[in-house]
């Protein structure tokens, strides 16, 4: 999802933090870092907007529909206070920070959850990580060009 790249790229620009996909394979960053991940995108309130205009040698057709996405943060630091300290600012981010940015790609914030105690147990060690999931709405916007045809041909059979 480019939408999702554009926000991770802005946010890690703004908070000097690096920011990855998660679930990837790799090296990991030095910390601290965070992941981010989508994990819903579904249609939005309202139907699908579908509209035409005739050009030269084509028919443009616009289908627009209002979208929500899912994506979770998840942050590691030095110590699990640092890993909180780093959820914090980047939902920070998120809650005030963001809007002018926001407003430019047409994204709107739904909802922001609290930041929450996400530290895993590993084997003999844990994973400590604190994080949210915000939701954004955004509008899916996809244009085609149908092409006109020149001429029909009709055969025509009379019945008796």
């Amino acid at each position: 999802m480019n939408l999702v790249k554009l926000i991770r790229k802005q946010l890690a620009s703004d908070t000097a933090l690096t920011i990855i996909r998660a679930d990837q394979t790799g090296d990991l960053p030095n910390l601290p870092y965070a992941t981010y991940k989508v994990i819903g995108d579904r249609n939005g309130v309202g139907q699908e907007d579908v509209s035409h205009v005739n050009l030269p040698d084509a028919l443009l057709e616009t289908r627009k529909q209002e979208r929500n996405a899912t994506i979770s943060i998840n942050t590691y630091g030095t110590s699990h206070d640092n890993a909180y300290e780093v959820a914090t600012q980047l939902r920070k981010w998120f809650e005030w920070r963001s809007s002018l940015f926001l407003d430019e790609i047409h994204v709107v914030i739904v909802n922001l959850t609290d930041v929450t105690n996400r530290t895993t147990y590993l084997l003999d060690s844990y994973d400590e990580k604190w994080g949210f999931d915000v939701i954004i709405r955004y509008m899916d916007i996809d244009e085609n060009e149908v092409d006109y045809f020149d001429k029909v041909e009709v055969e025509m059979k009379l019945g008796r």
